[in-house]
This record gives structure tokens, sequence and C-alpha cells, in this order.
């Protein structure tokens, strides 16, 4: 069909009209198209936009969809785009009888399956321009094939001239919007981290005093009384064989609490065997003195790839792992706890499990040990989850870190590790 250029021009408007009152370039571009398609016939368009200072590109499209729009929000780098002749300068168009059979189109890498998959084979390629530069491509196709001609690609420039500043403004606008979006996303993680660091500090002051209790309760207690015996044996002038016996039991004894409570201070077992030896052995005591007994089990498939980990990560680890065997002894009434090593090529895997009463309305925000492992996990950068193992019962406590170990912590962040290690 042949216009005027009154009739294209009336035409042009309409598209313009067409952005009034958006702010999404997606939602847009649905309105954009039924003015297009007066003037262009298409069963497909799409809109590829630079990113990063044309280092990535994302999509919006309508019509058929396909997975060119996953990548508004998973940007790809330009370098991967059908039409990256176009985004790169490098040719004025692109318009193919059959895009299936272009191998401009198609090339190692390429992002070309949705032309396959929507039968995109006639198709325009024409660059959108803002301020002198290339921004993005509009791209128009068919699944009819050597449909469009050099009428139709004059037409397709129109509007690409036509359409390219709201689309600028646009996508400064989402841009400017996710910006403020991933602002404000950081600020309330650090806020809640500055809370969780603080209640950590809360119950490491409150370890302590446990800590100090038990030394003065039991572990100076136990010296007093052997002091005492052992000056009850100095003023009687000697020592039967049953006296010295039951006071190297006391010496035993007391030696055993404080060495106890040396390793609850400090995981001498995570520094010397590492990982999983510390975490097997923490399973074994807490179960030693359980009534009725518990039945442990624990997996490690991943061939000591923990402990590559810096000395605070692996420590805030074995913490976490910790906090959830004393949990499930403590109030789980569980028969058997089960944990588990795992690591693939990018992530470090720690489970622990119980067949206990379960979970329920667990709240990373209460106050207590289950705050202080979700502070531990977000100060190194690990996800954590906790939930109910299935409907009979039963938690299960996951921690996962990626293998580039800790990458994901913050400067904002560093700061409580060292009173963190301390614990």
């Amino acid at each position: 069909m042949t216009y005027t250029a009154a009739q294209l021009m009336d035409r042009l408007l309409s598209i313009s009209r067409a952005f009034a009152g958006h702010t999404d370039p997606g939602a847009a571009l649905g309105e954009v198209a039924v003015e297009i398609r007066t003037l262009l016939p298409h069963e497909h368009m799409d809109i590829a936009v630079i990113l990063d200072e044309g280092r990535t590109h994302i999509c919006y499209e309508t019509g058929c969809r396909t997975s060119w729009s996953e990548l508004a929000q998973r940007p790809l780098p330009v370098d991967l785009s059908p039409v990256r002749a176009v985004l790169r300068g490098e040719v004025p168009y692109l318009m193919t009888q059959d895009a299936l059979a272009d191998p401009r189109f198609h090339f190692p890498g390429a992002l070309d399956g949705p032309i396959f998959a929507a039968n995109l084979r006639s198709r325009i390629v024409v660059p959108l321009r803002a301020r002198a530069n290339i921004i993005g491509a509009l791209n128009i196709s068919l699944h009819e094939p050597a449909y469009y001609d050099h009428s139709h690609l004059e037409i397709a420039q129109h509007c690409a001239e036509f359409i390219a500043p709201y689309i600028f403004a646009l996508i400064q606008s989402e841009e400017a919007r996710r910006a403020m979006l991933a602002e404000s996303d950081a600020r309330n993680r650090e806020e809640l981290l500055r809370v969780g660091a603080a209640r950590l500090t809360e119950g490491m002051e409150r370890e302590r005093r446990r800590i100090a209790m038990d030394l003065h309760d039991q572990t100076l207690a136990d010296l007093a009384r052997v002091v005492r015996q052992v000056s009850a044996l100095h003023r009687q002038g000697v020592a039967g064989s049953a006296q010295l016996a039951e006071l190297e039991r006391e010496v035993v004894n007391c030696l055993t609490e404080l060495r106890h409570i040396v390793d609850d201070m400090r995981p001498s077992v995570l520094e010397l065997f590492g990982l999983r030896d510390a975490i097997e052995a923490h399973l074994n005591r807490s179960v030693s003195r359980a009534t009725p007994s518990i039945a442990v089990r624990m997996h490690d498939s991943s061939d000591g790839a923990a402990d590559a980990l810096p000395e605070r990560i692996l420590t805030a680890i074995y913490r976490i792992a910790q906090e959830a065997i004393n949990n499930a002894v403590r109030h789980g009434a569980p028969r058997c706890i089960e944990v588990r090593i795992d690591a693939t090529p990018t992530i470090l895997r720690v489970v622990v499990t119980d067949d206990g009463i379960g979970c329920d309305n667990i709240d990373p925000g209460a106050a207590g040990g289950i705050s202080h492992m979700h502070t531990r996990a977000a100060l190194i950068g690990a996800r954590l989850r906790i939930g109910r193992v299935g409907r009979k019962g039963g938690t299960r406590v996951a921690i996962e870190i990626t293998r580039s170990w800790g990458a994901a912590v913050s400067p904002a962040s560093e700061a409580p590790f060292a009173a963190m290690e301390s614990l």
C-alpha cells in the first residue's frame, strides 16, 4: 500500500500518541505495535535496546511471545544478538526474505532460537537513534516469506526515527527506577545487617556471661574441691591409692569440662581437621547425653571443598550448623539427625535435617538463635533456608554459598566479623 506524505505523517502522529501515559517500555510497545501494524503488517515486533555502553542488550516484544522477553530481566551481551550488525552500526539495516535461512542471523552462540520457534521469516531490522547514537533496533517480522520490499523498509525507518526518542526516554526512566530500587534494597539490607549484628553482639554477651557462670559454678568449684583435697592430704602427711585415684578423677573431670568450654569458644577441631570433622564432633557430643538416644548420620560428598574457605566464612558456616544441631537436640525431640555436605562446581551446601516435631512460622527477625543464623549467613553472602521436612514433621536447615567464597560480602558487613568469630 502506498501512502501520501500527509497520510504517513498522520499515522506517525498516531504512533506518538500511543506512547502517552506509559512508563513501562513493554506496555508502550504493545500500544505502538497496533498503530505500526496499520503501516506495516507484522505478526511479531520487538525492540532490542543497548545497555552498559554497548556491552549488553535487552528486548521487549509484542505479538507471539518468545524467550527474547526474558532479556528484559536478564541482559545478555550484544555479541549474542542475531541483529548485532545493526546494533553495532556495521550495516544501516537488515531486510530478509527468509530469516530462517539467512546466515546473517545465525552464528555460533546467537540467540536465534525464537526465529525458528516463532517462524519469523520475512524480517526488517532498522536502528533506533537518539542523540546521534544507536540505542537499539526495531525488528518487524511476518511468518510469510518474501513479503517485505524497499517500500516497507522506508516506512520502518520512518517509524524508527519517530519512536526512538520515546523509547530512549522510557528506558532512561526504567533504568533510573531500577537504580532507585537497587539503592533502596541495599539500604534495607544494610539496616537488616546492622540490626542483626547488634542482636548477634547481644547474644555474644549473653554467651560470655554463661561461660563465666560455667567457669565459676563448675570448673572453679571443681578446682577449689581439688585444692581442699590436696590440702587435706598434705595435713595428713600421707595419701592412699584410693585418695589419689579420686583426686585424679576430679582433675580429669575438671580438664574435660574446661576443654568443652574452650572448644565452644573456639572450635579447635575445625582449625585442625576441617569442617566435616568439626561438625561430626559437635554432633556426637550434642547427642551423647540425650534421653532417649538420638541416632546420627554424617555424609560428605564435597571432597573437602569447604576447607578452601577463608577462616571467617568457614567459622560462620560451622556456627550455623552448630546452632541447627543444638536446636534439634534441645527443641525437636528427634530420633535421628543427619548432616550432609555437598558441593557442585559453583555451590557448597551444608544441610542439617532432623525427624523431630518440626518448625512452624519461623521468623528470621526474631531474637535468638534463628536470628543469629540468618545474620551470620547474611554477613558471608550465604543463602539460609529453614523449613519443615514434610507433613509428618522434622526440620531442614540448608546453608548455601557460592564457591567464589564470600564475593557477595560488602564492605559494610565486614565490621561485625571480628566479633562474630570470637563467639
